[in-house]
C-alpha cells in the first residue's frame, strides 16, 4: 500500500502546475485545508481523470478514496514548499513551465478548431457514397469467429466437446483454459486472408463449425455466420465510416484554414536561410552575410534577414 501511496503522489506531480491553482477555486464540499488551502471534493474527482485507468479502481473504495486525498494533501504541502524556497523563480524550472504552458493553450486551440468542424447531413454522405460507390466494392464476405490452439489434440477435445453440446460462446469464454485463445473476426473478404483458414471458411455452412483446421498458426475451429455475395457495400454499412473520415478532413480543413489566416496576419521574419537553418548545428555561428539587403515585406510573408 506504501508503494501505491508514492505511486499516487508521483504520477500527480506533473500536474501540479497545471492543475492546483485552478483546483481550488471551484465550489464543492471543502475534504481538507493545506494551511489555508482547500481540496474540494470537485478538485479531487477532477484530478482523479488524470489517473492511469489502472490505477483507478482504487477510488471505487472508502479506503482508497481516503489514500488518494492523502496523496494530494501531500503533493499540496510538497509543492507549497518548493514555492517557498522559490523554485519558480528559477531559471530552468520557469522555462519547463512555460513550455507546458504553451503545449496546453496548442492543445486547447487545436481541440476548439476540431471539435467545430462542420458535420455533414445523411444527404452530403449519400452524394459522397453515390459518387464514389466503387471505392466501396468489396469481395465475397463471410462472418467468422474462432478457437485457436497451438497442438491438434487441443482442438480436437473442444470439437468433441462442441459435438456434444457445448455451445461455442461457452467454448469462446474457456478458450484460455483449455490452452487456446478465442476471437471474432467479423466478416473476412476472400483472397485477403490466410488461404487454408478461408477454403475451409467459404466451404462451410452458415452456422456450422469446420475444423480442426491446421494453419501456420496452429489448429483453429472456425465457427462460420452470415455469407455476403461481392459487390458494393450498401450505403448504411458504410456510412459510419464515411462520416469519420470526411470529419477527419473537415477537421484537417480548418486547422489549414487557421494557420493560413493567422500567417497572413502575422509578420514572420526568418534570421537565417532556410538552407542554413536546416544544415547549421546547435550553436554554429550563424552571422549575416556581407551586404546582405534589409528585409523586406507586408504581412503574411516570411521575411529572411538574409
Amino acid at each position: 500500500m506504501r508503494k501505491l501511496a508514492v505511486a499516487l503522489i508521483v504520477g500527480t506531480i506533473p500536474f501540479l502546475w497545471a492543475c492546483s491553482g485552478a483546483e481550488t477555486g471551484k465550489a464543492g464540499k471543502v475534504l481538507a485545508m493545506v494551511n489555508g488551502q482547500p481540496i474540494t471534493e470537485a478538485a479531487v474527482e477532477e484530478e482523479a481523470k488524470s489517473l492511469p485507468p489502472y490505477v483507478r479502481p482504487i477510488l471505487d473504495t472508502p479506503a482508497g478514496r481516503s489514500q488518494f486525498l492523502e496523496s494530494l494533501i501531500t503533493r499540496d504541502l510538497l509543492m507549497q514548499e518548493a514555492l517557498r524556497r522559490g523554485y519558480d523563480r528559477r531559471e530552468e524550472v520557469r522555462e519547463r513551465l512555460n513550455m507546458a504552458r504553451r503545449s496546453i493553450l496548442l492543445e486547447a486551440l487545436l481541440r476548439d478548431v476540431t471539435e467545430k468542424a462542420p458535420g455533414l447531413s445523411d444527404d452530403a454522405l449519400r452524394k459522397f457514397y453515390e459518387a464514389n460507390a466503387e471505392a466501396f466494392r468489396v469481395g465475397e464476405r463471410v462472418r467468422v469467429s474462432h478457437l485457436l490452439f497451438k497442438e491438434r489434440t487441443q482442438a480436437e477435445a473442444a470439437a468433441r466437446k462442441l459435438k456434444s453440446g457445448t455451445a461455442f460462446e461457452e467454448m469462446i469464454k474457456t478458450a484460455a483454459k483449455e490452452g487456446g485463445v478465442a476471437a471474432d473476426l467479423g466478416f473476412i473478404e476472400r483472397g485477403k486472408f490466410d488461404r487454408t483458414f478461408e477454403a475451409a471458411a467459404f466451404a462451410a455452412a452458415s452456422g456450422s463449425v469446420a475444423g480442426p483446421v491446421r494453419t501456420s498458426y496452429g489448429f483453429h475451429l472456425i465457427r462460420v455466420g452470415e455469407k455476403k455475395p461481392a459487390g458494393v457495400q450498401p450505403f448504411e454499412e458504410v456510412k459510419g465510416q464515411i462520416a469519420a473520415d470526411l470529419r477527419e478532413q473537415a477537421q484537417r480543413d480548418a486547422f489549414e484554414n487557421l494557420l493560413s489566416q493567422v500567417r497572413q496576419q502575422s509578420k514572420i521574419q526568418m534570421m537565417v536561410k532556410q538552407e542554413e537553418a536546416q544544415a547549421a548545428p546547435p550553436g554554429a555561428s550563424r552571422n549575416p552575410a556581407r551586404g546582405a539587403p534589409p528585409p523586406s515585406g507586408g504581412a503574411g510573408q516570411t521575411q529572411t534577414g538574409y
